[in-house]
């Protein structure tokens, strides 16, 4: 699914007058002041997007009522001793897949501790529970911002620094990676003729963190702020508000 950002038409209007003023001010030509201005939106939007951090993530998996697994029963396994017939693991298996056949997905629930559920486990299935999730929190904290990491796969595809935490630049997918072929951009032309676009394919990540959201909201805090600049009477005034600024008036 993607995530189309689209701003209001009002906003797009007053960004594009903004790039305008600033290519006058500035004296640079479309192509620099855009990916600058671009930059400066991607860096906000990351800021804007929603983020676990390494204490939730630990906290959630620590206290997760339940998780879905799909474990290979490999029969029962006595706690006093008791020897099984092949008939008897033969009949367990089969009484194991049924059940796991009526769960959702095929995965049954398991649950954990501080849950008002039953904890009662046989050996072998609490060993496995305890493996996979010991694998599990580092796959998740490996995902940290991966969501917010698009903002930067963006710049780098654009050629354009993006401000971001360390850990944004390495946020990996535990079975896809860094997904870079879901980001689509398209850029061509140069100077004056320049032409740039993007779209985020991230799918639910996008959706749950808000991605479109934060950078419709930067694009419109951009233009708004422009908005506001270029009501002051003087073009001297003007550009002494935008030095204020870091990324408005830089280019010059």
């Amino acid at each position: 699914m993607q995530v189309k950002v689209t701003p209001d038409e009002k906003a797009a209007r007053r960004f594009h007058s903004a790039t305008r003023e600033l290519m006058r001010i500035s004296g640079k030509d479309f192509e620099t002041v855009m990916k600058h201005e671009l930059g400066a939106m991607l860096t906000s939007a990351v800021r804007g997007t929603k983020k676990a951090t390494v204490k939730s993530i630990t906290t959630n998996h620590e206290k997760q009522p339940g998780a879905r697994y799909d474990f290979g029963y490999a029969g029962p396994e006595s706690r006093s001793g008791k020897s099984y017939s092949s008939a008897d693991i033969q009949r367990a298996k089969t009484r194991a897949a049924q059940r796991r056949s009526k769960a959702k997905n095929g995965k049954l629930v398991y649950y954990f501790g501080r849950s008002n559920q039953a904890k009662a486990y046989p050996a072998w299935l609490w060993r496995q529970i305890q493996e996979q999730r010991a694998k599990r929190l580092p796959q998740k904290l490996k995902a940290r911002g991966l969501a917010a990491s698009m903002f930067v796969k963006i710049g780098e595809g654009l050629g354009i620094p993006v401000k971001a935490p360390s850990y944004l630049k390495t946020a990996a997918h535990h079975k896809k990676g860094q997904m870079r072929e879901l980001i689509e951009i398209t850029s061509r032309g140069s100077g004056n003729k320049y032409e740039v676009g993007f779209v985020n394919n991230l799918g639910y990540l996008n959706r749950w963190a808000q991605a479109g959201t934060a950078f419709r909201k930067a694009l419109n805090a951009r233009a708004n702020y422009f908005s506001r600049a270029v009501k002051l009477a003087a073009s001297g005034k003007i550009k002494k508000t935008l030095d204020r600024y870091p990324g408005m008036a830089s280019t010059s």
